[in-house]
């Protein structure tokens, strides 16, 4: 949509509205398209977040879901500890 997603979740986390993340890249793995996960954890820990993260439709087209979600599980994992 064209957001500054970085700087709308630290808009977002001062104001306490946030109770959980939904990662997902539209058609992508986690960490293979768009978004910026590492930017994503420092407005996260900007504003204090320590919730949910939910993976959220992250099977490329074609992809098999049991696989991709392994795969985008370890992505997390690795960024977000």
């Amino acid at each position: 949509m064209g957001y500054d997603i970085y700087q709308e979740i630290r808009w977002l986390g001062k104001k306490g509205v946030i109770c959980e993340f939904h990662a997902k890249e539209n058609g992508f793995l986690l960490g293979q398209g768009k978004v910026d996960f590492k930017q994503v954890r420092a407005a996260m820990d900007d504003t204090g977040y320590s919730g949910w993260i939910q993976i959220e439709g992250a099977v490329p087209e074609g992809g098999q879901m049991l696989p991709s979600y392994q795969a985008n599980v370890k992505f997390l994992r690795g960024v977000f500890g």
